[in-house]
């Protein structure tokens, strides 16, 4: 807490189709000179993940980590804009990135995402997973490339955090399994889809309230049959 401090604040619009958005102000606020320090029993965690935020103060998380068998982290655009040599170096030490279409096209200046996310890969991450909202997703590693369709919810109420429950749901998966083969990581988001697909269907995390896990198992059988031939 900083006192008379203000927290960071985004302010966006969703166009109609409530998949693609409009950054309309980023404050940065406190959040532009913080420097995160781990409590003893974080440093170590074996899975991390490295939420949104500048790549300075996320290479400043990585630093602290003793002993990481998995690292993924997140970005957005504000960051390819300003700090792209910084990401670059954090793309270095990480294995797996996670960001939307709209980020992936201007990392890397290119309109096709299977280019694009194999271009990605190849600035270091061992993985790519690429957010396409409604479309679902897509994944990119040196042997094998997939997309995975996103849950047909028809109650979307508000997108905003649909990216970052997506990740929530495949790292806790891994951590779960404690294991990253390629079977378990599209297992893993797999589990990512359903519990973002939770998070559109209400404003903040009131629907993660309402809900158990047997609800996103249930969710997942439903989904299991719906990619079955």
């Amino acid at each position: 807490v900083v006192p008379g401090g203000k927290t960071f604040r985004w302010r966006g619009k969703y166009l109609p189709n409530m998949n693609d958005r409009e950054t309309l102000e980023v404050h940065l606020n406190v959040f532009e000179n913080f420097n995160p320090r781990l409590p003893a029993e974080y440093v170590r965690s074996k899975y991390v993940f490295l939420a949104n935020g500048s790549p300075v103060t996320q290479m400043k998380v990585l630093d602290q980590m003793t002993s990481p068998v998995l690292t993924v982290a997140d970005t957005m655009d504000l960051w390819i804009e300003i700090q792209r040599d910084e990401l670059t170096e954090l793309f270095r030490r990480i294995d797996g990135l996670v960001l939307n279409d709209h980020e992936a096209k201007l990392l890397t200046d290119d309109e096709n995402l299977v280019r694009a996310g194999h271009t990605i890969r190849k600035m270091g991450p061992r993985f790519v997973v690429i957010k396409k909202g409604e479309h679902g997703t897509m994944f990119f590693s040196e042997h094998e490339t997939y997309v995975m369709p996103a849950f047909p919810t028809p109650d979307v109420v508000d997108p905003t955090g649909a990216g970052d429950s997506f990740a929530g749901g495949m790292m806790g998966y891994l951590a779960e399994c404690d294991n990253f083969e390629p079977a378990t990581l599209k297992k893993a988001m797999a589990y990512g889809t359903l519990v973002a697909s939770f998070c559109v269907e209400d404003f903040s995390l009131d629907r993660f309230q309402a809900i158990e896990r047997a609800d996103v198992e249930k969710r997942m059988e439903t989904y299991r049959r719906m990619l079955s031939f």
